[in-house]
């Protein structure tokens, strides 16, 4: 249902309406949510009441969510502050709701953020050098490129201004300005005209280029790639950003209300002074003899070596370029895009500084000021406690410490125990859900308490690390003095500012904590948190608290990822009260305490009555299975719907987030492979999920696809099982999430053998395998739902397990495959160990004699003795090999490896069916994603052209809508139609090329249309640009009535086309001088005689290429009735002697008389490419 005559920003408000998402199912949620779409409504954001309904009711409380504020897109844009607050209902059922419009007054005073737009003006990098280079006052490196940046921040303030202020309006403007050319070029065709119009374009191009890269930046998205013009989505992902992070209101301790800005900046500043610009309250941290006397590790003088070694201009770039982009900037507004597009003037600086840091220990405050982002915890949260805060360093305080950071992994994993799973490269975070897992399977058994779990919360964690505490965990590993400095500057002289509403406001010194938003933060974190974790065990040593039944051996008193923590022990009441002694006393010599508030009890035996006053008698909250471990349910028996319920959710709401409206097909296909597959991935590679479950998931993802929404397919043009092959295959690459669910879960097998320092793997070893053979156990024995499915994949996962003999001593002799023939249990039978004499559990120790294998003697004749015999390599390798046995991952026509490959191993289970022969023709390299898409279809034949629809039996006209003249077909439509024709027509002219008129013989001519890769990739740009608009324009016809001429259709394909290449150009030039897609460069002038003018044309040639690179430059400008073309060829001889004397011929109407010719040919193909960039009408930016 579409509401029509609607214009403009508009609302609706009170719509009762029944959401699957909120788990309130019904038949209407389909039609309701398509009704928000079709009428581009979304949710206004609001704070207060969650849930707007409640009956009243105490014997059968219900409270739903019915009333909401919904509104469109205009009215976000016309209303960037409107904020609905549902207030308590009082005596009525329903939340009233208050639609705020705006109380923000006037503009707030905006910090300065760099934006990667203003490198694209010409004269960017010369007038930042020029800048740069001016005289500063005398002081160290530091100090020079703070004065540096200051200056830098000046000009890019005042390019801005002058350049790009007003930026929408501006692009606005110039598509209104090209748009009058173009209708007057068409109506009234004149040279001037033709000039002018090519300079509009130009100018609207630039303008459009920098509105994009504008909205990308502010929007903060990743995972969209280049190749799309997606400024309106990213326009709407920077006002829902806005609208959601919006601060209208905040609740005082005493619950009231504060709505004026500057108590909102007063309450937000005091708030943050007091949590991190006050001293810790602890008065005696752990000293470093009480963290030595129970932490084991020590640094030794290797390692010291390398944790002081002071960073080479190499190791700098390389950590500046591996930075993420699109990140929110420090205080300074300078983000790490500067520093990369800027490097070949600010990078001797850059570096001079950075050494300088690591050479002296001194670090100039200004670039440790931090801007705190407030980030809600929960959407449309109005307490400050709500918020986490998250810090945003400069850039060179970020490659600081990440130079750090990356000495301090070169320790982490020794010096941390494998309890901690969170920031340390190989350990995973489902290792520690898993183990979870079986430690409370099966807790809801009614019965006696023997088990227990509690769950903690820490409070502010980051924020309550004391800082002296930190040190002496460094000193008592004995770190170097130098390098615990190095932290010590970094961590002690941060001042903050606080982001309210896009401005900063407030200015104070730290005295305590670490910030998330540091590079390092996180494995300083985990060391802290290590102390925690050799408390709880000595305290279990110790007797303070007895060990949960099942954690014994190995021992195990808790599990932790950063500061998520379960702790394990009996269940009993004495237990319970240790551990929180043991978290107190923590808390003591850390600053690190919990919330009790949050701080959950779980207990088995099924006595909740009992496990309520527990909980409530030690100031815990009772909880109860199932519980939110790590995004993920934790649970004690076999996953249900309400368990995978938050996963359909969480991925309902991305596809129906009000920026994923305005994704193209291609979009859509980006936002599946990078975000949704990712959230999938994260629950798969722990769960083997539901079938149920994949398959709505795999519903809701085919929907999306197609229609844009998650709960309706219609439009789908193409089969979920094409879809989800390889582009090879003639498919889009996805995956079906049935099999990409097993694969992943082989990798869990896969660490069963290989993963010897996983607490994981050691407590399945010696609990659910113990002295059993992996292969043939019976895991309805014991272990949990998800230890009895993954038993289930061992018939898939065993052709992959090769194991490499070392010693011999670990390696199962019938039950691994050791020998590369597969396992030998397989080849003899059941009755081999019988028959050779070799016990059923041997390792291929065991079957040693003295230095022979022990069958080596026998003259049996029976068929499995001579098997083992012809199998079994040489007992030498064995009898003197010292090193382990080690497990192997074999995959087809790959070698055995060491590491686990996701991709690999899917290739192996699922083998490319018959490639088709046109995929290189539509995904190619650098395409235009959306424009590939389209293509794809087409290939397919399932766009709806005419032809399909009256064979479906609808009554519609079958003519062609662009010629009005034959019946609609694709080959009709995109070849043999007359206005097609016209497009075609133009660009093979140009190239003098004589492509087909079927589709699928089109598609296949691309392939070899020229040997020259660029050109080959212009046409194949070219083939899809078309495609794309063709189809774009029968469809604008249909629907609007509307029709453009088929020259605008062409301007627009060039206009895309360029858009494209430029960029390609400008990275070609830049890895290979001298070699450009576009032909860009410097030139000199040359001049031959033009018979049109009686006179002599002045020419500019390429003065810096050698033969044999291409012959034309992409640039040309108009003078007077004249036209510069730019050569790219050193001499004009140069450019002659290319040419042969038919090509010459062919070219001289275009530029006169030749001052001389030679004949000899040098490059082909190059005709074809001069004349196809020609009519791109391609040209440097302003």
């Amino acid at each position: 249902m579409a509401i029509s005559g609607a214009r403009g920003p508009w609302r609706v408000t009170f719509l009762r309406a029944v959401w699957v998402q909120f788990g309130l199912s019904g038949g209407r949620h389909g039609t309701d949510a398509s009704c928000l779409r079709d009428n581009n409504l979304a949710d206004l954001p609001s704070r207060g009441a969650f849930y707007t309904w409640s009956n009243h009711q105490q014997d059968n409380p219900i409270i739903r969510k019915l009333d909401r504020a919904l509104v469109n897109t205009e009215w976000l844009s016309v209303f960037p502050s409107a904020l609905a607050v549902f207030d308590p209902p009082g005596d009525s059922d329903h939340a009233p709701c208050i639609i705020s419009i705006d109380n923000m007054p006037g503009r707030s005073k905006k910090c300065f953020k760099y934006f990667s737009f203003l490198s694209s003006h010409a004269s960017y990098l010369s007038s930042l050098s020029a800048v740069w280079e001016e005289d500063i006052a005398v002081g160290s490196h530091m100090f020079s490129l703070g004065q540096r940046l200051k200056a830098a921040k000046m000009f890019c303030k005042r390019l801005n201004r002058q350049r790009f202020s007003n930026i929408q309006q501006r692009t606005d403007q110039a598509l209104s300005q090209l748009e009058n050319l173009q209708i007057a070029l068409l109506t009234s065709p004149t040279d001037s005209l033709f000039r002018e119009e090519h300079m509009a374009r130009k100018k609207w191009d630039f303008f459009a280029a920098a509105l994009e890269s504008f909205y990308r930046q502010k929007s903060r998205i990743r995972w969209l790639h280049e190749g799309d013009a997606n400024t309106r989505f990213f326009h709407r992902a920077v006002i829902a950003h806005h609208a959601t992070n919006l601060i209208k209101y905040l609740r005082g301790p005493d619950d009231s209300r504060v709505e004026n800005v500057d108590q909102l900046k007063g309450m937000v500043v005091a708030y943050y002074t007091h949590l991190l610009g006050t001293p810790s309250d602890i008065q005696s941290p752990f000293s470093v003899d009480r963290i030595r006397a129970i932490h084991p590790f020590r640094c030794d003088s290797s390692l010291a070596l390398k944790l002081t070694a002071i960073p080479s201009e190499a190791e700098i770039t390389q950590i500046l370029f591996s930075m993420p982009r699109n990140k929110a900037p420090g205080p300074d507004g300078f983000p790490v895009e500067f520093f990369v597009e800027a490097w070949p003037v600010v990078k001797d600086c850059t570096v001079a500084a950075v050494r300088e840091f690591f050479l002296t220990g001194h670090l100039l405050r200004r670039f440790n000021a931090t801007a705190i982002t407030l980030i809600p915890k929960v959407t449309g949260t109005d307490q400050l406690t709500q918020f986490r805060p998250v810090s945003c360093c400069t850039t060179i305080y970020k490659v600081i410490t990440r130079l750090i950071s990356k000495r301090l992994k070169l320790f982490i994993d020794q010096a941390v125990q494998n309890n901690q799973v969170g920031f340390i490269k190989g350990r995973l975070l489902c290792e520690n859900v898993l183990l979870a897992s079986e430690l409370v399977d099966n807790f809801q058994a009614e019965g006696n308490t023997t088990r227990g779990c509690l769950q903690v919360d820490l409070t502010k964690a980051y924020d309550n690390v004391n800082w002296d505490f930190l040190i002496n965990i460094l000193k008592a590993l004995d770190l170097p003095p130098m390098f615990i400095n190095w932290i010590w500057m970094c961590i002690s002289t941060p001042s903050y500012s606080i982001a309210f509403n896009g401005e900063l406001v407030g200015f104070f010194q730290g005295m305590k904590g670490i910030r998330q938003g540091d590079p390092m933060s996180s494995h300083l974190f985990v060391l802290v948190m290590d102390i925690l974790a050799k408390s709880l065990d000595l305290g279990a040593v110790n007797g303070l608290f007895t060990l949960h039944p099942k954690c014994c051996a190995p021992l195990i008193t808790h599990l932790s990822f950063a500061d998520d923590v379960l702790i394990f022990c009996d269940g009993a009441e004495s237990s319970i009260a240790g551990i929180l002694n043991i978290l107190d006393e923590f808390k003591n010599g850390s600053g690190l305490g919990i919330n009790r508030q949050k701080t959950a009890l779980l207990l088995d035996g099924g006595d909740f009555e009992r496990s309520r006053l527990l909980a409530a008698g030690l100031g815990v909250t009772h909880g109860s299975l199932p519980v939110r471990y790590l995004g993920v349910p934790l649970m004690a028996q076999k996953m249900k719907r309400q368990d995978y319920q938050p996963l359909l959710d969480r991925i309902n709401q991305r596809f129906t987030a009000w920026t994923a409206r305005h994704l193209s097909f291609a979009g859509r296909l980006q936002l599946l492979k990078s975000v949704i597959y990712s959230t999938i991935n994260f629950w798969a590679s722990i769960f083997i999920l539901p079938n149920q479950c994949l398959l709505k998931l795999e519903q809701m993802c085919n929907a999306f696809l197609w229609s844009g929404a998650p709960n309706s397919a219609r439009g789908a043009k193409i089969s979920w099982d094409i879809v989800c092959s390889s582009k090879e295959s003639g498919g889009l690459g996805l995956r079906r999430l049935s099999s990409w669910n097993k694969v992943l879960a082989l990798k869990l097998l896969w660490l069963l053998f290989t993963a010897a320092g996983s607490l994981w793997v050691s407590w399945i070893r010696v609990n659910l395998i113990g002295r059993r053979n992996f292969w043939d156990l019976n895991p309805s024995v014991a272990g949990s739902w998800i230890w009895r499915k993954l038993c289930k994949l061992r018939p898939l996962a065993r052709p992959f397990l090769y194991c490499e003999v070392g010693s011999g001593v670990t390696a199962s002799f019938w039950h691994d495959n050791w020998t590369g023939y597969g396992p030998l249990l397989a080849m003899a039978g059941n009755n081999g160990p019988q028959l050779s004499g070799l016990p059923y559990d041997a390792v291929v120790r065991d079957a040693l004699r003295g230095r022979d294998w022990w069958i080596a003697s026998s003259r049996s004749r029976n068929p499995v003795i001579v098997m083992l015999k012809r199998c079994l390599p040489d007992a030498m390798n064995v009898f003197e090999c010292q090193h382990d046995d080690s497990y192997l991952w074999k995959l087809d026509n790959h070698a055995p490896s060491n590491k686990f490959s996701t991709a690999n191993t899917w290739q192996a289970l699922h083998p490319s069916a018959t490639s088709v022969p046109w995929h290189n023709a539509v995904w190619f390299k650098y395409r235009v994603p959306k424009h590939a898409f389209i293509s794809w279809v087409v290939t397919w034949n399932r766009l709806h052209t005419r032809d399909r629809l009256t064979r479906w039996g609808l009554a519609i006209p079958e003519v062609c809508v662009l010629c009005n003249d034959l019946a609609e077909s694709r080959d009709h439509l995109f070849f043999q139609c007359q206005f097609s024709s016209e497009i075609w027509g133009f660009f093979a002219a140009a190239a003098r090329l004589n492509p087909p008129t079927q589709y699928m013989d089109c598609l296949i001519w691309l392939l070899s249309a020229s040997r020259d890769k660029n050109l080959s990739l212009i046409i194949k740009l070219i083939f899809q640009a078309s495609i794309y608009f063709i189809w774009k324009e029968r469809n604008l016809r249909i629907h609007s009535g509307a029709a453009r001429h088929s020259n605008l259709i062409i301007k627009e394909i060039q206009l895309i086309v360029r858009a494209r290449l430029v960029p390609l150009s400008r990275a070609q030039s830049s890895l290979q001088p001298g070699s450009s897609l576009l032909l860009l460069g410097e030139a000199v002038r040359v001049t031959v005689y033009s018979p049109t003018t009686k006179d002599f044309t002045s020419f500019n040639v390429m003065d810096n290429v050698d033969l044999p690179s291409r012959l034309f430059a992409d640039r040309q400008e108009p003078v007077g009735d004249r036209v510069n073309m730019y050569f790219k060829l050193n001499t004009i001889k140069a450019v002659l002697k290319a040419l042969t004397p038919k090509e010459l011929e062919t070219i001289r109407p275009c530029f006169g008389k030749l001052l001389d010719i030679y004949s000899k040919p040098i490059f082909s193909g190059k005709l074809a490419h001069f004349l196809l960039i020609r009519q791109l009408n391609v040209v440097k930016r302003p």
